[in-house]
């Protein structure tokens, strides 16, 4: 019985593997900051098929367009002869009688590197960007280097990392291989890939368990000035205070928090912030900020990360749920996203004694004031509605401040309806 077990194991693998897109990500033959990508399909049924990179992302909200990252494409038969295709954009490409096709060859540049140049393109927020520098670190936020076919969105996906024996990679993925030179992880569908960011660098991070949740924060430190266990304390103090502050809100068995801290001769990036995920969330901060003030960030912005968990990653709209990397359509409710969850953010905070009232109150006030810099007569439901458009782009920031007053009203008005028994906390 038991080889019978065993035998059938192995070919539900097989089989499983059959049907799955392969995708292999090489961290160690990097050549002039490119990372080469293999896709392998399984078998394409339709004859005409279009392969995309995504235009943006959830959780972002503007053009981005990461395939202009892409050099190199080639579309493959299961014998290796190249197939003809066309390039529509940056980020589309359209291929005929596709049924033969087997495999996608591409290579990756990284989104760190052209930051600094807008000249012609505006730069990818640094958070939901791509890193890659040889030896020392690899930021992997998979949007930038997976693509998809139409139609196959929701094919399960085996991502396969080739990396450095002796790098280690922050993720909440769960690795299936034992082998020190390849991470194996299988993803339910294209979604779940973009939803996976990955970091890969030399072994420093931590790992605890917060109110039934296991957390790992992996940190990349360029001068070796920080370590990662110089914020455990920190972390595990706001981690601690916001799962009592959600309740059964957060179901969340396990999170990860990959902290890149930007500095010394690598890249000269300027968009520091974080980007969130159901299971984790990527952060960029200059590395020459003080222990204090990291803290404080993580208490600030990781915390608001950790709370989209929540809102919007489940409860949003369709166009969030059923999201179109190619062909965007964004939701008007951006202002309950964000600054619904801005507001919580602070609002976890006095309620759990991590800062007082009176700080709590100066930070509204801040929101207040900042609050005016935006034009107040914009409906926020238009403006988040039509956010990626150049004449509403600019007002996008107000959901940080506005937004999270909008929340605090909201707020305030339930608990006078409810006699204090209810708010939107």
């Amino acid at each position: 019985m038991k080889k019978i077990a065993l035998s059938l194991g192995i070919l539900t693998a097989f089989l499983a593997n059959a049907q799955s897109i392969k995708t292999t990500i090489d961290l160690v033959n990097v050549k002039d900051d490119k990372v080469a990508v293999t896709m392998d399909f399984p078998k394409v049924k339709s004859g005409d098929v279009k392969f995309h990179f995504p235009k943006t992302v959830p959780g972002t909200y503007s053009v981005d367009d990461y395939g202009r990252f892409v050099e190199g494409i080639k579309f493959l038969d299961n014998k290796g002869k190249e197939l003809a295709f066309t390039k529509v954009n940056d980020n589309t490409y359209s291929l005929k009688n596709a049924q033969n096709l087997s495999k996608v060859t591409y290579l990756v540049n990284d989104s760190f590197d052209d930051e600094m140049d807008t000249s012609k393109h505006k730069a990818v927020f640094s958070p939901s960007g791509t890193d890659i520098e040889a030896g020392k670190v690899y930021l992997i936020n998979t949007h930038g280097f997976v693509g998809y076919i139409d139609n196959m969105q929701d094919v399960p996906y085996q991502l396969v990392i080739q990396k450095p024996t002796d790098f280690y990679g922050t993720t909440a993925l769960v690795d299936q291989d034992t082998s020190e030179a390849t991470d194996t992880f299988t993803l339910a569908n294209y979604a779940k890939v973009t939803d996976s960011p990955l970091m890969y660098t030399k072994p420093d991070y931590i790992t605890f368990n917060a109110g039934g949740m296991d957390l790992v924060l992996g940190v990349y430190s360029p001068s070796g000035k920080y370590k990662a266990a110089d914020f455990k304390d920190n972390l595990e103090k706001m981690v601690i205070a916001q799962k009592k502050f959600l309740g059964d809100m957060n179901t969340n068995k396990k999170y990860a928090i990959m902290l890149y801290l930007a500095g010394g001769d690598g890249p000269q990036i300027k968009g520091f912030g974080a980007l969130e995920h159901h299971e984790s969330t990527s952060v960029v901060l200059p590395e020459m900020m003080p222990k204090e003030a990291i803290d404080k960030t993580i208490t600030d912005v990781v915390s608001h990360e950790f709370f989209h968990t929540v809102n919007p990653l489940k409860t949003h709209s369709e166009e969030i749920h059923h999201f179109d990397y190619a062909d965007p359509k964004m939701s008007q409710h951006l202002w309950m996203y964000e600054g619904g969850t801005e507001y919580f953010a602070n609002l976890f905070q006095i309620q759990k004694g991590l800062i007082t009232k009176d700080e709590f109150l100066q930070r509204m006030n801040e929101k207040i004031t900042n609050s005016k810099n935006y034009n107040d007569t914009m409906p926020f439901t238009v403006m988040s509605k039509n956010v990626l458009k150049d004449e509403y782009k600019d007002q996008y920031r107000n959901v940080y401040e506005k937004g999270a007053l909008l929340a605090m009203c909201l707020d305030i008005e339930l608990r006078k309806l409810s006699n204090g028994e209810m708010g939107i906390s």
